[in-house]
């Protein structure tokens, strides 16, 4: 008998579900939109509309079920204190309904958490002891996996490398500090880089892109391989901060491996050559050597987190 967990992927967009075996093969997959201005009792129930179709479709029943879910988390008591993507998600008790509708265990994670247990059991952290995962997107991210265990930290915080604070001095950050990584070099940091050059005059090719509109870090990143030499510097400027950033907790962490996920992976090698010389130049000893992968999972990795939840808490 092949054993299978439900995963839950909730972004502010789409609410997305999926049957998944233990060895992290997708078997059955469903998507809804997530009205994210929904009630909380609307929410939950289109939740668990969602996960009894996915339980339904296996062959078995699944032995247990996990929800990846950004923002704020109490794991233990299965509640999301609060989440930017979805408003009903305040003080929101999820686990609890959700384990007596379907009759099985159900546990939720902070997604980026999630995550890097994702790419520690299916994907580029496997057979790694310790790994630091960091996500790259509109925000960064991070989880880490100590002795093949997520950790979480005292108030489940542990991971939130997007407020490392880089530059006290420099520009503000949502969570109220300012110069914290997010805030220099996340995605939405990189779009104000990029409105700065269009604004500078200093990147025909990029204002172009924008069209008179806001420029993005999508804009930045095209500029860039069509060969505009401002863009280019911009995204090297970002890619070395971040490798700051990361070189400071593998000094702390000493992990096996750092893991990279996130859209501004799209940026290629342009971000991620200045990213793996800063943090190999301030890692401390052997710890300059620690290899930066980036994710094998692809669009799955969320529902593949969630998975890997599930699994880990089944034993």
């Amino acid at each position: 008998m092949v054993r299978t967990v439900i995963a839950g992927d909730f972004g502010g967009t789409n609410l997305r579900a999926a049957l998944v075996s233990e060895a992290g093969e997708v078997l059955a997959r469903l998507e809804v939109d997530s009205t994210p201005d929904a009630s909380p009792e609307t929410v939950l129930e289109r939740i668990g509309d969602l996960l009894a179709e996915v339980r339904d479709r296996g062959a078995e029943p699944p032995v247990a079920a996990s929800l990846a879910v950004a923002g704020l988390i109490d794991a233990e008591r299965g509640v999301v204190m609060v989440s930017p993507n979805i408003p009903a998600f305040r003080n929101l008790a999820l686990t609890a309904p959700l384990a007596e509708r379907l009759g099985i265990p159900v546990s939720i994670e902070n997604d980026a958490s999630a995550a890097a247990l994702g790419e520690h059991r299916f994907g580029a952290g496997k057979g790694t002891r310790h790994l630091l995962h960091a996500t790259l997107g509109t925000g960064i991210g991070g989880g880490l996996v100590v002795d093949g265990r997520l950790y979480r930290g005292a108030q489940g915080l542990a991971g939130e490398i997007g407020h490392i604070v880089l530059d006290p001095a420099g520009p503000p950050c949502g969570c109220g500090a300012r110069g914290c990584l997010e805030a220099i070099a996340g995605g939405v940091a990189f779009g104000r880089r990029a409105q700065r050059l269009v604004e500078s005059g200093s990147a025909p090719i990029l204002a172009e892109l924008a069209g008179g509109e806001s420029a993005t870090a999508g804009h930045l990143a095209e500029a860039a391989r069509r060969g505009e030499a401002a863009a280019v510097a911009e995204i090297r400027n970002g890619g070395h901060s971040i490798g700051i950033g990361l070189g400071g907790i593998v000094n702390i962490l000493n992990p096996d491996a750092v893991t990279l996920s996130g859209g501004l992976l799209g940026m290629g090698d342009l971000l991620l050559d200045p990213l793996r010389a800063a943090m190999s130049s301030l890692a401390y000893g052997p710890a300059s050597s620690t290899p930066v992968r980036t994710s094998t999972l692809g669009e799955d990795a969320g529902l593949l987190g969630a998975a890997a939840v599930a699994l880990a808490v089944q034993g």
